[in-house]
């Protein structure tokens, strides 16, 4: 027990260093979402910029994406406990070398047929003649020149993962965020090309900050090709089916943002706002517990630790599981007044932007428990060197998911939160197939195992979803102001979080004991030095 602990511990201080950055990256990455919707859309173009990062975002997602935690840092991590170093960086060498030729093809294909792919992509705009397709075009010409740079950070964030170097990698993000943050503030009321620009150079920016953190571990890259390598045969049969399996995350945002162009204008940016809004908690808690949690799952299995392994993992899923249920819930109840309070400002949104808004949001908020355990599963096969599982998974999603969609907007009055609901419906339905095959696979029956755990934690959310929605009716906002605004959401969250908090405190939940010793612990440190001085 003496290692696992070790490992949780480990794992623990890398979770925290992942989860602030996360934090800032999530919040920088939002003001640039709630600045798109201030900015520009006022000014027509807020559907259009937001649709033109679907082929700059494609190209990311077929050349890097789900290869970073499935082929990457498996495959350099288990050299590295290895101690064989320079064998796993044949195989990394391999595999950037071979992207950057079958990303000049890329972007020479994209860049030609940009008109005929965004057809398909938006097409809406072709059918209802909503939108402006010309700028369309001229946007996604110009984002398609920061793809490189997404690309090589992204697959540097793996070394640097790989590694164990949270920082750099878990910080990286927020540059580039501030980087769009400062052009969208600068030019999005002038040019949305302008605005695209200064994309494109904070990509650039973002590449050689985290190339900077990298660069000692560079000294064993080899440009060269070793096709024939065990270790590049071994990564590539992961990296395949991770590439495939992040391309069809892709494909779910671009069907999403395709069924909002059937609508009226301004639509795809209302969804884009809720689907932001309900991927904040998911990146705080899931996907930077994650990121964390991989390296140390890879070194468990490497090592054929299966009880290290075991407990890992269960301990990120129910951490996960009490943060996001209790999250889930406050945002279905209220979701109205949290897209008020972020992105009506001024001429910037009206009422029925309100109400579209927190119609998705609320379709989307039940998703977030699913998406969340469904981000660490796919880690946890990842790290048993099993790629194809998360594979057949997404494809298995995204088929429901656009079966969903047209059913609801064929058969439904519901309008865009067809789609939001769409998603959550085919997001239950994955989780669900990777957790039975998982069982499958490896003998770990995660749902018998913490059922009980399931049930009390659900138990506690009642109570916190009760207090939620009487705080909601007592506390009514002024609509004109902001300050108001926020406080209305503030009193029925800290009431929803104190409620819950102190139900799972007596009850003994381990996690939140767990959780409360780790910040205290945290802050403990961080008080330390000024005592001294």
């Amino acid at each position: 027990m003496g290692n696992n602990d070790t490992s949780v511990k480990k794992l623990t201080g890398a979770a925290g260093l992942v989860m602030l950055g996360t934090i800032l990256s999530r919040i920088t990455g939002f003001l640039r979402t709630v600045l798109i919707t201030t900015q520009m859309k006022p000014m027509g173009y807020s559907d259009e910029f937001i649709l033109a990062f679907t082929l700059p975002d494609l190209v990311y997602d077929l050349l890097a994406g789900g290869a970073i935690a499935a082929a990457f840092i498996p495959t350099l991590s288990t050299y590295l406990t290895k101690g064989k170093e320079r064998v796993g960086w044949k195989a990394i060498s391999t595999f950037m070398n071979l992207s950057v030729v079958i990303l000049i093809l890329l972007e020479i294909v994209f860049f030609v047929f940009t008109d005929d792919l965004l057809g398909l992509f938006a097409a809406g705009y072709r059918e209802t003649g909503a939108g402006d397709k010309e700028l369309l075009i001229r946007l996604t010409r110009i984002l398609l020149l920061s793809a490189p740079f997404m690309m090589m950070a992204g697959q540097i964030n793996g070394v640097l993962n790989s590694y164990k170097r949270f920082a750099v990698a878990a910080f990286g993000p927020v540059i580039y965020n501030i980087c769009t943050i400062l052009s969208i503030s600068i030019f999005g009321k002038k040019s949305a090309e302008l605005t695209s620009w200064g994309v494109v150079a904070g990509a650039a920016i973002f590449f050689f900050f985290q190339f900077s953190g990298a660069f000692k571990h560079f000294k064993n890259y080899l440009p060269r090709l070793f096709l024939k390598s065990k270790a590049f045969k071994n990564l590539i049969h992961l990296a395949i089916p991770s590439l495939i399996s992040s391309t069809i995350i892709e494909i779910n945002i671009i069907l999403s943002r395709n069924y909002a162009t059937y609508f009226e204008q301004g639509m795809v940016t209302i969804l884009n706002n809720a689907n932001r809004t309900w991927q904040l908690p998911l990146g705080i808690f899931a996907q930077s517990i994650g990121i964390a949690m991989l390296p140390t799952l890879s070194e468990q299995y490497a090592r054929e630790n299966s009880e290290g392994f075991k407990e890992v993992l269960y301990r990120s899923l129910r951490v996960v599981f009490i943060l996001s249920s209790v999250t889930s819930m406050v945002m279905m109840i209220l979701g109205n007044d949290i897209m008020r309070a972020l992105f009506k400002w001024g001429a910037s949104g009206t009422e029925a932007d309100v109400f579209y808004g927190g119609l998705c949001l609320l379709a989307y908020s039940s998703t977030l428990v699913f998406s969340s355990t469904i981000a660490l599963m796919t880690r946890a096969f990842y790290s048993t060197h099993n790629s194809k599982t998360p594979l057949f998974s997404g494809i298995v999603g995204v088929a429901l998911y656009y079966v969903l969609n047209i059913v609801f907007r064929r058969y439904t009055d519901i309008g865009i939160a067809g789609t939001a609901l769409a998603y959550s419906m085919s997001q239950f339905i994955t989780m669900m197939v990777y957790l039975m095959t998982f069982k499958k696979k490896t003998g770990i029956d995660i749902i018998t195992d913490n059922f009980g755990y399931l049930v009390k934690t659900v138990l506690s959310v009642i109570p916190a979803g009760i207090v939620t929605y009487i705080l909601k009716m007592l506390v009514r906002p002024d609509i004109g102001s902001k300050l108001s605004q926020i406080l209305a959401l503030i009193v029925p969250v800290v009431g929803a979080l104190g409620i819950y908090w102190l139900i799972l405190y007596k009850t003994g939940n381990p996690e939140i004991a767990f959780i409360n010793e780790f910040v205290l612990s945290k802050l403990g440190r961080n008080k330390k030095p000024t005592s001294a001085s």
